[in-house]
């Protein structure tokens, strides 16, 4: 079969997006991004919601404002297209298997956002019974297409999310900024605590606390990035200075464009080095965060690129 380079559309065409129905995270977020530009776009896309045990009711209302038609039940036509989060894959295999259970150990603690991650067959699945199935592979992030590349998958195309207009309002540029460290708890481990312990004398917040983000000078984080993850883009939107690991998407130029100054393997060895640069961040601030504005200004593009990734995968026909 020769290999698509797009998702040919019939003016009749209808594109199901499954999503877990009643929820409100990136993943769900960013599939009512795709629906409603697709339909902005005069193609005619609709949410194929399914229940999960995390499912409260069936549109979350924090997508309500999308107003985009859903189904319950798809129709069975070779004339239109499903899309599939990597989280829900039934129509394509029945039973429960993990994919990356054929792949090298420890792969399943570091798998991409946006991969085929959780496939349901009877017999063990991998990368080539993915492309034995003839599936179109669209990539969230340049982690994820380099990912799929390196397994022997092209993907059409790469089409990621953009950060909610809510944190652009939020973000307060005559908020003068104090001498606070921000980090996510829930994603650092013990690497970031012993950092922590070591620098007793700053001051460090976890991210549910308040509206630090657009006080602290500076954020922090070594958790595993299976995608272009929110809250770093929320951080840098609201003018902190970043320090990162390279674990996931945050070691890809292309999803976290930053110098790399600020990107760190996490490793005890490199503990000195970033400790030392945390301290010039909060000390220099007014001077380093200036290198953080590329970033930034990607950020502000981020829908207007979303769009013309859409129009290079999806084509009417």
């Amino acid at each position: 079969m020769p290999e698509k380079q797009n998702i040919a559309c019939l003016p009749d065409t209808k594109i199901y997006i499954c999503c877990s129905a009643g929820n409100a995270t990136g993943g769900p977020e960013a599939l009512h991004q795709l629906a409603y530009h697709l339909n902005q776009l005069g193609f005619n896309a609709m949410m194929y919601y399914y229940q999960t045990p995390d499912s409260v009711g069936m549109v979350h209302e924090n997508y309500k404002k999308f107003n985009i038609p859903y189904i319950t039940k798809p129709e069975n036509d070779g004339k239109h297209v499903m899309i599939m989060p990597e989280t829900y894959l039934f129509p394509i295999f029945k039973r429960k298997v993990n994919y990356y259970k054929t792949q090298k150990p420890g792969v399943n603690d570091a798998k991409p956002k946006g991969l085929l991650a959780k496939i349901k067959t009877r017999k063990q699945a991998s990368f080539a019974r993915i492309k034995e199935r003839g599936v179109l592979n669209i990539a969230h992030s340049y982690y994820s297409l380099v990912h799929l590349k390196e397994n022997g998958i092209e993907p059409i195309g790469q089409i990621s999310d953009y950060m909610n207009d809510v944190f652009f309002e939020l973000a307060a540029h005559e908020e003068k900024k104090e001498n606070g460290i921000i980090y996510n708890p829930k994603k650092n481990d013990e690497f970031l605590e012993e950092i922590i312990q070591l620098t007793s004398d700053l001051n460090w917040k976890p991210s549910e606390v308040g509206n630090w983000m657009n006080r602290a000078k500076l954020y922090v984080d070594f958790g595993y990035h299976p995608g272009k993850e929110r809250m770093p883009r929320e951080a840098c939107i609201m003018r902190c200075c970043m320090i990162v690991g390279k674990s996931g998407s945050a070691a890809y130029q292309p999803d976290m464009p930053i110098p790399e100054k600020y990107r760190f393997e996490k490793e005890r060895g490199q503990i000195p080095d970033i400790i030392e640069q945390i301290r010039a961040c909060i000390g220099d601030y007014d001077q380093l965060i200036n290198d953080f504005r590329p970033y930034r200004e990607a950020l502000y593009q981020e829908k207007k690129v979303f769009i013309e990734a859409i129009k290079k995968v999806f084509v009417t026909i």
